[in-house]
């Protein structure tokens, strides 16, 4: 009888290790980011894939347009690039996503006609009812620009160079006019009406090139994700 009773017992131990052992065993979620794609190039449509999978809207995408926003993985992202119109991959994007952060990564055109990629870190709080808001300069050979609304030069007129992007700052909500305008504030080198921009909400005002056959160059407003 002491004899079942000790192999009983025995085997009771065995099922309570296993089932410690089951109860720490953990999976921890592969650390990831949140990312918007947008597209400043002069005349490519591009189109974005995230692990090999091309989402909804992201197909195609011409001058001005964003992609929706993808949750990437940040050990090993997978974000590629094609060509839409010839099918051929675009390279020299180098992913940089940290932990949970947010990004916004904009293709733009350098002065030998090939495609560059940027990151930008959306990380930012603006004041209080007002939005966030930054330049990037995508236009080669623009110099140094200044963003403008309402004939007033905008972050006490800080100027920023191609390819370069400019600190976030903060800005009145609502819908406004903006010009980008040369470092002397004497040329105006492209205008976006009526961009509306929401309060809490960080937005990049972007410059590009010229459409082929033309000269004046175009602007748009990208809100990150």
């Amino acid at each position: 009888m002491q004899y079942r009773t000790l192999t009983l017992c025995a085997l009771m131990s065995l099922a309570v290790l296993a089932a410690c052992d089951d109860s720490e065993t953990i999976t921890t979620p592969n650390p990831t980011a949140t990312v918007r794609f947008v597209n400043a190039t002069g005349n490519s449509n591009i189109t974005v894939a995230n692990n090999g999978v091309v989402g909804t809207g992201n197909s195609a995408l011409g001058f001005g347009s964003g992609s929706s926003c993808m949750t990437v993985t940040t050990a090993s992202p997978n974000l590629t690039f094609t060509n839409s119109g010839t099918g051929a991959s675009i390279g020299g994007f180098t992913s940089s996503f940290a932990s949970n952060g947010n990004y916004t990564v904009v293709a733009y055109t350098d002065a030998s006609g090939n495609t560059q990629f940027t990151t930008l870190d959306n990380a930012f709080t603006p004041a209080t009812g007002q939005a966030g808001l930054r330049v990037f300069n995508a236009a080669s050979g623009s110099g140094n620009v200044v963003l403008n609304a309402g004939g007033t030069a905008l972050n006490g007129g800080a100027a920023t160079a191609f390819p370069n992007s400019g600190a976030f700052f903060s800005t009145p909500a609502g819908t406004a006019t903006y010009t980008f305008n040369t470092g002397t504030g004497t040329t105006t080198l492209a205008t976006a009406t009526n961009v509306p921009l929401t309060a809490g909400q960080n937005n990049t005002a972007i410059l590009g090139p010229a459409a082929t056959g033309t000269t004046a160059r175009r602007a748009f407003f990208t809100t990150g994700c």
